[in-house]
């Protein structure tokens, strides 16, 4: 009885010791899991240092956080024969990104093979960051990307995101109607007052110098006229022809908005990219 005992004890004890390891391993499998779905930035094409990349997270962090809205980068050396904008949705779905119910979010993809740039959109930001806004913060974007500045080229797009969400919070996205325009910086602004106030000051000055030129002094008025000179006695004014030309002004037509396409999974999305 008592090697039965001793027997089932054993197998009692292998049983906790297995159950606790399966467990541990459930939960190391969810942290795993969890840690990638919270990281915003993923190197995968080594374009950042540890400190760049996590300076990036954090600013990403503090735009979810205050619009309530996804965020992420992610760069590739290959995009494995998909489309920048297959690879872009598959992956922003695949690794579950997007908040709420419409999953609302957007991804910049960097792809190196073909040096692409990609932006998907979901749910609010589909809205938010039409065709026309995705084209200006690209163009915006591609120079960095070009002179191989990639941090920088990162930290724009968080910025320009910020400010895009907050338009269209704002009531209007930019969009072809409500376009978008650089802001100066301080330096440019202030050099710009400069030169517009010192020509200001050079056309008055002019101007008071050439009221100043002196002229030879007559007596009487009738010394300033030419002896001989030309007298009209009689003026009458004709009208002969008159000759319009017209020219028709070409205006591009644009609807403006957001296009969109159905994901591998069935779900909708925007976007749209390009070179760099």
């Amino acid at each position: 009885m008592r090697e039965k005992y001793r027997a089932l004890c054993r197998r009692g004890h292998s049983r906790l010791i297995y159950g606790m390891i399966l467990l541990c391993l459930l939960l190391s499998f969810s942290v795993i899991c969890a840690s990638a779905r919270d990281r915003r930035v993923d190197d995968g094409a080594d374009l950042l240092t540890e400190a760049e990349e996590s300076k990036l997270q954090e600013r990403l962090e503090e735009f979810i956080d205050k619009y309530d809205c996804d965020i992420a980068v992610t760069t590739t050396d290959s995009i494995g024969g998909k489309t920048p904008m297959q690879y872009a949705d598959d992956y922003y779905e695949g690794h579950g990104y997007g908040i709420g119910s419409d999953h609302d979010g957007l991804m910049l993809l960097i792809s190196m093979e073909d040096r692409d740039w990609y932006i998907c959109t979901f749910g609010m930001a589909i809205q938010a960051f039409t065709d026309y806004g995705i084209q200006e913060i690209g163009d915006i974007i591609v120079e960095p990307l070009g002179d191989g500045e990639y941090y920088d080229a990162f930290m724009q797009f968080s910025d320009l995101a910020d400010t895009f969400v907050a338009e269209y919070q704002n009531g209007t996205a930019f969009d072809v109607d409500h376009t978008y325009h650089v802001p100066m910086s301080f330096g440019l602004r202030l050099l710009i007052s400069v030169a517009v106030g010192l020509i200001a000051v050079l056309i008055v000055f002019l101007v008071l110098r050439g009221q100043l030129k002196s002229v030879g002094y007559e007596r009487e008025a009738v010394d300033y006229v030419r002896h001989g000179s030309f007298h009209l006695k009689r003026e009458k004014d004709l009208f002969l022809y008159k000759n319009v030309t017209r020219t028709k002004i070409e205006r591009s037509e644009s609807s403006g908005g957001s296009s969109t396409h159905s994901t591998s999974s069935g779900g909708t999305a925007g976007g749209g990219g390009g070179k760099f």
